[in-house]
């Protein structure tokens, strides 16, 4: 093994800038839907390595560029592999935005790498034969990545984090350190090959002994939290709700075509009457429907208002995503109307009783930044609304009565933790309603799955997920599976809803968590570096 690192060193050139892009690819095999994140304990230690390569090939400014270089690389391969699916959905418009693929299969992940580089390049300034190095790339790294989650419109979808998010046991650990907490853990623990096996920590050889056994108890606690907080079985209430989730599997292509607007709307309505022995309409007292289910204006359109409630048996409520239109002069130059991307709550009586806008828009899909400037260039969003949507301006729960709250969650929303906690406290469910009819057969929606497993870990709150193409899903507030739907399956999935959890710390805190633990643990490493002669 150590004649395998000292090759390692000797790379120069592109040699080491393209083991760092194949380090940073297989790292990305540890994302959903394969979740193969032990691959982790190979790809993090190579890039420590490398780095290692960089940092003794060059000194001061150069040093910096060169190991920038080697993190942009691996960042660059995680990220391409990671995000590869979003390049489907500028197909499905082919003819209109196929041109557009490569910006998002390349220039986002050559974008998302540079908080790599940058961390990478920063390290520099600290990097040397001690173990040490290890915790200062850890810091870096988990900040900007936290940073990822804020700057311009902010994605953190992709985090380092989820490769350990994808497994019942270790992300039990979002309950108490949210997201940003389990990438800083993911970083520690996937580095202890580099303690173990790297000779350059002769240089304090009892250091590195005594890191490589905190960070191996930390891997191990989580593990008991973990298998711990599984093993808990909270009290189910008799009076949790039934509900039917329905999943109509409309292809993209299809789904805004007028004249596909009847055979749409029918098959949701065919699909909420269904009586079937197993899943009997009486029992039933939601129905929930997804993201933009309905190819037109609801509000605009009395006769599928008098429809659904035909079908609605008496007591039961439907949630419904939706396009909702608000007449105004204030949504743009030139644009007309606001259009929101909305959830309709109606009652059996086809009244409509509350609504919640989409806060969160996704940047490119749903609107343009700098609209009328891109539009002169001949740049359009991707949805079939070619004005754009407005966001909503409240974040806002959903009473349905008798039975609870719902914290509503458009989409892309699911993505951002924090933002979740903003909304006002009362919520029962999550419920994400979503269209990833856009992504087709790819990693993409198994993804999104994993994100709205997260949240509900991290609040305690089940998840009820209904998607147009899949996977639909109920979760409970540990994050397990208690019913989906395959992906691009058409049916109803229909279930007792689990009752919430006990808040938990993260949900009080917030990133108060992660960053407490983060500055703890930067002023530890600068005190053992500020130590002389350390064994």
């Amino acid at each position: 093994m150590q004649l395998f690192i000292s090759n390692l060193i000797l790379l120069a050139g592109w040699q080491r800038l393209g083991l760092a892009f194949a380090a940073g690819a297989l790292a990305s095999l540890g994302q959903a839907p394969l979740g193969w994140f032990p691959i982790l304990w190979l790809s993090l230690p190579l890039l420590i390595w490398l780095m290692d390569s960089a940092s003794l090939a060059k000194r001061g400014r150069s040093a910096f560029w060169s190991m920038a270089r080697v993190g942009w690389m691996f960042g660059f391969g995680f990220f391409l592999l990671t995000f590869y699916w979003l390049g489907a959905a500028f197909l499905v418009e082919a003819d209109k935005f196929a041109w557009a693929m490569p910006l998002a299969v390349l220039v986002l992940p050559a974008g998302l790498a540079l908080f790599w580089a940058v961390a990478c390049g920063l390290c520099s300034l600290v990097w040397s034969a001690s173990p040490l190095r290890i915790l200062w790339l850890a810091l870096a790294l988990s900040a900007v990545e936290w940073l990822r989650g804020f700057v311009l419109t902010g994605l953190p979808w992709g985090g380092f984090g989820m490769v350990l998010g994808s497994n019942d046991i270790t992300m039990q650990t979002l309950s108490l350190v949210g997201p940003d907490g389990l990438t800083l853990i993911a970083l520690l623990v996937f580095a202890l090959p580099a303690l173990w096996f790297s000779n350059r920590d002769a240089a304090a050889p009892r250091l590195g002994r005594i890191l490589s056994l905190l960070v191996g108890l930390l891997f191990v606690g989580q593990l008991g939290y973990g298998t711990y907080r599984l093993s808990l079985t909270g009290k189910e209430s008799a009076l949790q709700p039934v509900a039917r989730l329905v999943q109509p599997n409309i292809p993209q292509k299809e789904k805004w075509k007028f004249e596909n607007r009847a055979w749409i709307f029918n098959k949701l309505l065919a699909l909420t009457t269904i009586d079937g022995e197993e899943t009997p309409l009486k029992s039933v007292n939601l129905v929930l429907w997804p993201e933009s289910s309905l190819p037109f204006f609801l509000m605009e359109q009395p006769g599928a208002l008098a429809a659904i409630s035909q079908s609605l048996p008496e007591g039961v409520d439907l949630l419904t995503g939706a396009l909702r239109r608000e007449p105004g002069q204030d949504a743009g130059i030139g644009h007309g109307d606001s259009v929101y991307n909305s959830i309709y709550h109606l009652n059996a009586d086809g009244t409509i009783l509350d609504s919640y806008d989409k806060v969160h828009l996704v940047p490119f899909g749903e609107f343009l930044p700098k609209q009328t400037w891109l539009e002169a260039i001949g740049l359009e969003q991707l949805t079939a609304q070619k004005s754009g949507f407005k966001a909503g301006s409240k974040r806002s729960l959903l009473t349905i009565e008798r039975w609870g709250n719902l914290l509503p969650v458009i989409c892309y929303e699911a993505a951002f933790s924090s933002e979740l906690l903003r909304y006002p406290d009362g919520a029962d469910w999550i419920l994400n309603v979503t269209n990833d009819a856009w992504f087709g057969a790819t990693s993409g929606p198994w993804q999104h799955l994993q994100l709205a497993r997260m949240r509900a870990v991290e609040t305690g709150l089940p998840v009820i997920r209904v998607a147009n193409t899949g996977i639909s899903a109920i979760i409970d507030g540990r994050g397990q599976l208690i019913a989906q739907l395959s992906l691009e399956q058409e049916g109803i999935l229909q279930a007792k809803l689990p009752s919430k959890l006990t808040k938990t710390p993260y949900a009080r805190l917030g990133s108060v968590v992660f960053l407490g633990i983060w500055v703890i643990l930067f002023l530890t490493t600068v005190g053992i570096g500020r130590k002389p002669n350390i064994p």
